[in-house]
């Protein structure tokens, strides 16, 4: 049976081939061989050369590019081409994964519905977060965008024959599934054993002087709240705690956070890493650091935050998605709150004996999301869907 997977994702190009930094073959696309003959990948193809990405095709493993446009501007561009396609597409006798929120998998969610074809929906963000004002950087048209998604994705659950969510139950209560049955909860990350630290790191391995702080995200827009972490940076350096932020990931928010970073005196402080490939590029970074930051304004279940976990980091998160399955409430702040992110990484910064049991915690919560215990879920949810799509 062939499957398809409808995506939002922004994949780049390669040496001209489709390519990404997450969703290449080996990580992606290949571990859906095990249940299905043959896959299709679909999602916004950004015509560009990024030596960084991974091809995502491969043997069984196929993508279909839609345009490469952006925001409600670029979806009424494409609107006419994404409706053929789906229209094009659906058909019965294929199985469907919909990752939802997004504009794509929405379209084609309503053609599915029309054609009665059954179809499983990943549920891997929550619009409310995503979709908010602060998220889409105050635009006029976000409180209407924010609730229509937030139906949509109720709608989208309710009538999926199956269901996956990144979280194990933050997710689920505000998009509950129509099937409880036939739901499941999952990360979409595979940690294998390179991923992880083979033990927690130990009071002579934090430098307490000058501390590193870690953060990675996509600053294609706000949502990863780089703007709460540059200002919470700047007052915890004025009580005097020497510390040092180096800011992982790309986007066209990039330039307007290094001026932030000029204007609260910081430039020497902070580093911007830019795009690096996933893996061990990302590892050799976080293995220097003191603590990991994530003060996101939307999250499902973080891959960022998880990656440092597995390498014994003490980390700080918001209580967005789900991140407070992840990591304790003692290590959890409200997100947009520069006081409260700054007083706690100030708290977790004073006690080299408190970053030492916060790494033993995460490494050990870590240990429960590795590659082999995810992928006998996933294929329970494969499985599932390639029944109720041949019937």
């Amino acid at each position: 049976m062939e499957l398809f997977i409808i995506r939002d994702g922004a994949f780049t190009l390669n040496k001209g081939k489709p390519a990404s930094n997450l969703l290449h073959y080996d990580s992606f696309g290949k571990r859906y061989l095990d249940i299905f003959q043959r896959v299709y990948i679909v999602g916004r193809l950004f015509e560009r050369e990024d030596p960084t990405a991974k091809a995502v095709t491969g043997n069984g493993v196929e993508f279909i590019p839609l345009p490469g446009k952006r925001g409600i501007l670029g979806l009424i561009s494409m609107f006419w081409t994404l409706l053929i396609f789906s229209l094009k597409n659906a058909k019965k006798g294929r199985a469907y994964i919909l990752r939802v929120p997004g504009t794509i998998p929405s379209v084609f969610f309503w053609i599915l519905l029309l054609k009665r074809i059954p179809f499983a929906v990943e549920v891997a963000a929550d619009p409310y977060d995503s979709y908010s004002s602060k998220a889409l950087d105050g635009h006029f048209l976000s409180p209407l965008v924010q609730r229509f998604f937030v139906w949509l994705v109720k709608l989208q659950c309710k009538y999926a024959e199956s269901s996956v969510y990144v979280t194990n139950y933050s997710l689920q209560q505000r998009y509950p599934p129509g099937n409880m049955q036939t739901s499941y909860g999952f990360t979409s990350l595979d940690l294998q054993e390179e991923a992880y630290a083979q033990n927690p790191k130990s009071l002579s391995d934090f430098n307490m002087n000058t501390p590193h702080i870690v953060l990675t995200g996509n600053m294609q827009g706000s949502m990863k709240g780089h703007d709460v972490l540059i200002r919470a940076l700047a007052k915890i350096r004025k009580v005097g705690i020497n510390a040092q932020l180096t800011i992982i990931g790309f986007g066209d928010n990039t330039d307007y956070f290094k001026e932030m970073c000029k204007t609260e005196g910081l430039s020497s402080f902070v580093t911007f890493a830019g795009k690096l490939s996933s893996g061990e590029p990302v590892r050799a970074i976080l293995r220097q650091a003191d603590l990991f930051v994530l003060p996101s304004r939307q999250e499902g279940l973080p891959r960022a935050l998880l990656e440092a976990m597995s390498l014994g980091l003490p980390a700080i998160g918001t209580r967005v998605g789900g991140v407070p399955e992840l990591i304790s409430p003692s290590a959890i702040v409200e997100p947009d709150s520069v006081e409260q992110l700054a007083n706690k990484i100030i708290e977790f910064l004073s006690s080299s004996e408190l970053l030492v049991a916060y790494s033993v915690e995460n490494l050990s919560k870590a240990r429960s999301y590795s590659a082999c215990k995810i992928s006998e879920k996933r294929n329970a949810f494969l499985n599932c869907l390639k029944k109720v799509s041949n019937s």
